[in-house]
């Protein structure tokens, strides 16, 4: 599930680049893509997948850290990926896994 299997510079549906694995999502971050904006990132590690939901929502699974992760909200964000609520979220959660970010946003240990 780690591996990338579909990418594309701008993704036919979302209209936004775009990196899926067998129907999951994988990390991408589109906040330095014209036309996005940084709702239109999912910012994961590269070893997790699992799928964003317009809004904001998220569910994803971390392998190396046997860590699952979800989140829905009652009110609608903005973006095509997670917005700030939502990332913030996952941001604590691999802080505190002792993750650090790398230059492409993705998280890193």
């Amino acid at each position: 599930m780690a591996a990338v299997s579909s990418a594309s510079g701008l993704d036919a549906s979302l209209l936004a680049p775009s990196r899926f694995h067998a129907g999951y999502i994988k990390s991408i971050d589109n906040r330095h893509v014209p036309g996005c904006t940084e709702n239109d990132s999912v910012i994961i590690s590269e070893e997790a997948f699992g799928h964003s939901g317009f809004g904001g929502a998220m569910g994803f699974a971390e392998p190396s850290e046997r860590m699952s992760f979800g989140y829905v909200m009652n009110r609608m964000g903005e973006g095509l990926g997670l917005n700030s609520r939502g990332q913030s979220l996952i941001d604590a959660a691999y802080l505190s896994l002792g993750y650090t970010s790398n230059a492409s946003g993705a998280w890193i240990k």
